[in-house]
């Protein structure tokens, strides 16, 4: 079992030293973004296929490949904060998906999709009919997340850090400003399974260019 971070003592976290951690509060100046319609570019479909109970949030480990500013990626996991970690435009969505990315330098990025109140978001609804509390199991059917990547409008692009221990710097984040939905019903069912908040403090971008990238009406899938 994977032990259970105290969100209420983010303060005695253990955190070495630096000056560009996540999240932060994102904002860009829309007569500065730049056109980048190649700037995400997923080359095959992504799969979830394990789910664990990480004590905080749910995570699925998976499989998929992306070229992030022309630089190959691997997919590694998606996991889950309620509320949202980032905030975007002074909005603070219920939930951010996190699509962890690693290269084969270990270098880490991150792909962060923000989810507000609406429909029903089918690959949410089999995650959480599948979740078993205490455990990391296969999933009988792997679950198709393609159509979770966002490929299309407003990306904000800045370098930061994990946002929970060891809280390393050095991740490429590229966080999509148009969200998901989830339902208010499962909203509150994953909220049953994990009550406690999971959303990181905003920290001090400390000087770090938020940069825009528009993907325009829609980037490359494949």
């Amino acid at each position: 079992m994977v032990e259970k971070l105290d969100y209420m003592q983010q303060a005695a976290w253990s955190f070495s030293s630096g000056q560009q951690q996540s999240p932060v509060a994102l904002h860009v100046d829309s007569s500065q973004v730049i056109q980048a319609a190649d700037l995400l570019e997923w080359q095959v479909p992504y799969y979830g296929e394990t789910l664990s109970d990480q004590a905080n949030n749910m995570q699925l480990a998976g499989k998929g490949y992306a070229k992030l500013d022309h630089r190959n990626y691997r997919f590694v996991q998606l996991h889950f904060h309620a509320p949202a970690e980032h905030v975007i435009e002074a909005q603070k969505p219920v939930m951010e998906w996190h699509f962890v990315h690693e290269n084969t330098l270990g270098q880490k990025a991150v792909i962060a999709v923000t989810a507000v109140l609406g429909k029903e978001n089918p690959q949410l609804a089999q995650l959480l009919a599948a979740f078993i509390p205490k455990t990391a199991l296969p999933l009988p059917e792997a679950v198709l997340l393609t159509s979770l990547l966002p490929t299309r409008g407003l990306i904000y692009r800045y370098v930061g850090s994990l946002t929970t221990p060891p809280l390393s710097e050095g991740v490429e984040w590229f966080v999509a400003a148009e969200p998901l939905t989830v339902s208010p019903e499962q909203l509150a069912q994953y909220r049953q399974l994990f009550p406690q908040d999971n959303n990181r403090a905003l920290q001090p971008l400390n000087q770090r260019p938020v940069m825009g990238y528009d993907l325009g009406a829609g980037s490359s899938l494949f």
